[in-house]
């Protein structure tokens, strides 16, 4: 199906792994022009290639867009060599794990400066030019702790539970301002996928919670209504939908993509 989104230009944050990946390489696959944005120069570069290489267009961009003024920089960088940006995926930020007791002020104010404030400098680099052609995609990559807590028994994640939240709720405010000039903003809440940085993830996580690496993706296992975790295509199909043409009456919405973790009726 055709998307409608053929020429348009992506802005891809976390582009070079995973999720992000995925969703880069979907979009080139349905003819925008992609930018492959991550911390690993090296990184974006040889994604951008690969992309490149399969028949896409594609630049790579090494950059930490949660440090201050990032965000603008690199918007910059790409309109340069790609043009201006239509659709700004908010991707890779991941607040570190941990209970209330075992977290920090400072700590809870990174989680919000890369949740939240990040999130706000990038729809400020990227809404101008969105307003002024009447059409803009901008979508986060969040989690499905937005509308579900996790609980200490699964995990201790109060930095998470806290600032994605917050970045919610500003998703759903931006869509308010920007929907009368054409521009979606919404949210797509992960369920546990199955990426290179989440067997990081287990291997941390269950020495925390005292349990062996099989007994911990049991447990996660055991959780999913599809017994089973999710593929990152399956975050960039419903990433690209969100971004298309046939998707601009959707907006201000989160949707969980999680097999059926949720329990909550909304």
């Amino acid at each position: 199906m055709d998307l409608g989104i053929r020429g348009r230009v992506a802005f891809v944050m976390g582009g070079t792994r995973g999720i992000g990946r995925a969703i880069a390489e979907i979009l080139a696959a349905e003819g925008c022009a992609v930018a492959v944005v991550g911390r690993d120069d090296p990184a974006a570069r040889a994604t951008a290639g690969q992309i490149s290489a399969s028949g896409g267009t594609a630049f790579g961009l090494g950059v930490d867009m949660t440090a201050a003024g990032s965000a603008q920089s690199a918007v910059t960088r790409v309109e340069q060599e790609l043009g201006p940006v239509d659709i700004a995926v908010y991707n890779g930020v991941t607040p570190r794990a941990g209970g209330f007791e075992d977290v920090s002020d400072s700590d809870l104010e990174e989680s919000f400066r890369m949740t939240v404030i990040g999130f706000a400098n990038l729809v400020r680099a990227v809404s101008p030019g969105m307003k002024e052609r009447q059409w803009g995609r901008v979508l986060t990559i969040g989690s499905r702790t937005v509308k579900q807590p996790l609980r200490s028994d699964e995990l201790p994640y109060v930095l998470a539970n806290t600032t994605r939240i917050a970045a919610v709720g500003l998703s759903k405010t931006l869509a308010n301002e920007l929907g009368p000039f054409g521009i979606t903003v919404n949210t797509i809440g992960t369920g546990r996928i199955a990426t290179e940085s989440y067997d990081d993830y287990t291997a941390a996580h269950s020495d925390q919670l005292g349990t062996g690496t099989d007994d911990f993706l049991n447990d996660k296992i055991r959780r999913i209504p599809l017994r089973r975790f999710g593929r990152p295509a399956e975050i960039a199909s419903l990433a690209a939908f969100l971004c298309s043409q046939n998707g601009g009456y959707v907006s201000g919405e989160t949707i969980n993509c999680d097999g059926g973790r949720n329990e909550s009726m909304f």
